[in-house]
């Protein structure tokens, strides 16, 4: 048995004692301490305290909604065909659009409102849109009207899954006037159709849609509110057309550099030789479609599916070299048969855990 030091027994005993003194104390005090006192049977019991009756809330005044659609305005009643989609711009987040505007009023034709409709999400300096009337009739006892209608639209691009992305052209119609009163809403039978020679190159359109929306006015445009809590509404139009981008038509041109910077590194472990140069022409193949889609993209779609992929195509390069270098210069000197056998492996599973990850960020 080894001899224990004469320091390290006397901090042993002294621990010890410190244990055995702390389970002491507390032993006492359990039995120093008195028992509760029973309460005796005759005893009244407690009266319940009186804190008075509640005092009901100050009610305060509901926040009273304006009514969108005045019950007593004659309708205005719009549709739209879609002739034309072009000049789809992912960087200024625009594209144009034409399209034919009919309207139906059923209220005083010297009132008809219809020549103050505008594309309120279009671009205007008085050149690129237009909203021009082309023809008025009367109709069963209704004014209607036919108007050609060209402007650029604002449109938000959502590009973080491009390009598998789906899009949603959004085109909605008011009054000039966002204070005058309107009950706007779409005629009752295809509200809005496409022309069927309209073809968008790279694009599927699906069948668009239209409703009565309206627009929230943060603002009381410097005029007293007419209710407390009151917000204002101006009522809308909107026609939706729903895209979806062809995506087998933009992934070799987009995604070429980084198919050429996986076909370089398999070629680097195969041709030992000149491993450095294909590694490096990887490198710079893979950067160079990194700027290439950043100069066609906004900033907003590297946050999605085209920067996980050139992570996953730069974790490959790194993972090629690092495992390559083991292998060649480390293992092979331990224990070369073992060496070899995971040489072997190694293409394999680069291309197996490439194409693993692609396929897992695929949306």
């Amino acid at each position: 048995m080894p001899v224990v030091p004469h320091r390290r027994r006397l901090w042993m005993a002294l621990a010890a004692l410190a244990f055995a003194l702390t389970l002491q104390i507390g032993f006492w005090r359990a039995a120093a301490m008195p028992e509760p006192a029973s309460t005796p049977a005759t005893s009244a019991p407690p009266q319940a305290v009186d804190w008075g009756r509640p005092e009901a809330p100050a009610a305060s005044p509901p926040l009273r909604q304006p009514t969108l659609r005045q019950p007593t305005l004659p309708p205005l009643q719009l549709g739209a065909y879609i002739t034309n989609v072009n000049d789809i711009d992912l960087l200024n987040d625009q594209f144009s659009i034409e399209l034919l505007l009919w309207t139906i009023w059923q209220g005083d034709p010297d009132r008809n409102p219809s020549d103050q409709l505008r594309i309120l999400n279009g671009v205007y300096n008085g050149d690129t849109q237009r909203f021009e009337r082309i023809r008025r009739d009367q109709i069963n006892g209704s004014s209607w009207s036919l108007y050609t209608v060209r402007s650029p639209v604002v449109k938000r691009w959502r590009l973080q899954r491009y390009p598998f992305d789906d899009q949603l052209l959004h085109v909605q119609i008011g009054l000039e006037d966002p204070l005058q009163p309107v009950n706007l809403d779409v005629v009752p039978t295809d509200p809005s159709t496409i022309s069927p020679g309209l073809i968008l190159p790279g694009w599927i359109l699906k069948p668009p849609n239209g409703y009565a929306s309206s627009i929230s006015l943060m603002s009381d445009l410097g005029r007293p509110m007419a209710e407390v809590g009151a917000v204002r509404r101006q009522p809308t139009v909107s026609f939706d057309l729903p895209i979806q981008r062809r995506s087998l038509l933009f992934v070799a041109p987009d995604f070429l550099g980084y198919m050429l910077a996986v076909g370089l590194c398999c070629m680097s472990l195969l041709i030992t030789r000149s491993r450095d140069d294909l590694i490096l022409a990887a490198v710079v193949s893979a950067g160079g479609n990194y700027v290439f889609i950043a100069g066609q993209l906004p900033v907003t779609a590297m946050t999605g599916f085209i920067g996980t992929l050139q992570l996953i195509i730069f974790l490959g390069i790194l993972y090629v070299v690092a495992a390559d270098e083991l292998i060649d210069n480390q293992l092979s000197l331990v224990n070369a048969r073992f060496a070899r056998v995971l040489k072997v492996f190694l293409l394999p599973s680069y291309v197996g855990m490439t194409l693993l990850g692609i396929w897992w960020i695929i949306p």
